[in-house]
């Protein structure tokens, strides 16, 4: 029963990752046929400045936007899950950007950051800051992509820390406070430890999107992103649909998964020291 689908999965998944290796091993304009090279494309990485600099601006970007991004989410989802009045209202209101399309957010954001008319310097100019140039500025652009990043995915990680929090018992709680437990104490000892599994899935769901930022930054940048905003996934762009070298894109793809793969491993050993069940 369930071999057609099989059939379908192996036929575009596994037969297009197969492809995507080779060509990944040749050299390839789409206009020609491919042309094999073996790990040539690989061995020009190592010395392309440009890739290097996309790797270190994921890495920093990725640095900055996960813890910031679990700590905003779960501070969220904490101060929802009180009887906090209209509630339901808020929980919308912080997950409405989940919902949005990031071109969309890329484009309002663009217009925000504006260093001339946007609304974040002419809040910043009544308390007599100077204008901001936030996205040509090479100390801010990175920032202000984790900014807009925590904003856009904060509602996502509300949501699965509100579920994570609502199974806990109170129980727990109630026991802790009989014994003069203080609200800290209660955090530390009891929500943090029953919470670690829904942190350590948010924490690797969060790591995988943030190596694979690519849509606002284009939207941002109209397709014109600087060094600064440069990350893996526009280098693979740039490469495969802009220079149509494909060969050095799909080469591109292919460390990018194998860093993404290496991370989630990692991750996976480490899990039992700091993932506590119930």
């Amino acid at each position: 029963m369930i071999a057609p689908m099989l059939l379908g999965f192996g036929i575009f998944f596994y037969l297009a990752l197969g492809a995507s290796f080779f060509i990944s091993l040749s050299k390839w304009d789409i206009l020609t046929p491919p042309q094999w090279v073996g790990f040539e494309n690989y061995r020009n990485l190592l010395a392309d400045s440009s890739f290097r600099r996309a790797l270190w601006n994921t890495s920093y970007y990725t640095l900055l936007s996960v813890p910031l991004g679990l700590m905003a989410s779960l501070l969220l989802a904490i101060a929802l899950n009180t009887n906090l009045r209209f509630r339901n209202l808020y929980r919308l209101i912080f997950f409405l950007p989940v919902l949005t399309m990031p071109v969309a957010i890329g484009i309002v954001w663009n217009w925000i950051y504006n260093p001339d008319f946007g609304i974040l310097n002419q809040f910043l100019s009544l308390f007599g800051a100077p204008r901001l140039k936030w996205l040509t500025d090479p100390k801010l652009a990175m920032p202000a992509l984790v900014i807009l990043s925590v904003w856009q995915g904060s509602g996502y990680g509300m949501i699965i820390f509100l579920a994570g929090l609502q199974n806990i018992p109170k129980e727990y709680y109630e026991a802790a406070q009989i014994d003069g437990a203080k609200g800290w104490q209660r955090f530390r000892f009891i929500t943090l430890p029953l919470l670690s599994p829904t942190m350590f899935f948010v924490t690797v769901t969060s790591l995988i999107s943030a190596f694979q930022v690519f849509d606002v930054v284009y939207a941002m940048t109209a397709g014109r992103a600087s060094n600064t905003l440069r990350t893996v996934v526009y280098q693979i762009y740039d490469e495969g649909f802009r220079y149509f070298r494909m060969g050095n894109a799909t080469a591109v793809a292919w460390v990018l998964f194998a860093l993404i793969l290496v991370i989630t491993i990692i991750q996976l050993r480490f899990q039992r020291r700091w993932v506590h069940y119930e």
